[in-house]
């Protein structure tokens, strides 16, 4: 057998075996107003998790498409590190999935539905706002509220922080007759070796 025709071979059945990635979206080609956000429950039309739910865990923008939490699950293997270069590790991961592929799902019947942006005027501010609805109905499907005590991070103390009294400690006092600059010996070894101003 030809050297060629093998190498081809090993190269056809490598790429086989790793997972699809999602492929590069041009940015003329790009989706610019997403009916589906982080948080929106979805059903699942196409690929091998047809037929199922899931929350959106993040939206892909630049490449036109989703992260559903717990679908579409790939393995990712992890080199060995170099604190341990014998250890290598298999990590389960959501992998994208096409935003064509999923559907919103209607609040009230949970059936897989067609959405559209509609203009709605609040009768309190008399702003216009752009609202999700249901095709061909009065159904509004309100996009989720943020968790923002999930994003919040807690401080923990640890020994590399600096306390709040080192903090506030005054540490330069500026002065007009002295000038804010480090001493000539320095400034020399930071100028131009080779100007003529030095």
């Amino acid at each position: 057998m030809q050297p060629s025709l093998v190498s081809n071979m090993r190269r056809l059945i490598n790429t086989k075996l790793q997972p699809t990635r999602a492929k590069y979206v041009a940015p003329k080609d790009q989706i610019k107003m997403w009916r589906i956000v982080r948080g929106d429950e979805v059903f699942i039309t196409n690929g091998k998790e047809k037929g199922k739910t899931g929350v959106v865990k993040k939206v892909l923008r630049s490449l036109n498409s989703l992260l559903i939490t717990e679908k579409n699950m790939v393995t990712k293997h992890i080199r060995p590190q170099p604190g341990d270069p014998t250890k290598t590790t298999r990590v389960q991961l959501e992998a994208p999935i096409h935003v064509s592929n999923v559907s919103l799902i209607d609040p009230q019947t949970r059936q897989p539905v067609r959405t559209h942006y509609r203009a709605v005027i609040d009768p309190i501010s008399g702003k216009s706002e752009r609202k999700r609805f249901v095709v061909g109905t009065e159904l509004e499907i309100p996009k989720p509220k943020a968790d923002i005590a999930k994003y919040k991070l807690e401080r923990v103390e640890s020994p590399k922080d600096t306390s709040p009294q080192l903090a506030r400690e005054v540490t330069f006092i500026p002065d007009i007759n002295i000038p804010p600059f480090p001493s000539s010996s320095i400034l020399d070894e930071l100028r131009n070796p080779y100007s003529k101003h030095r």
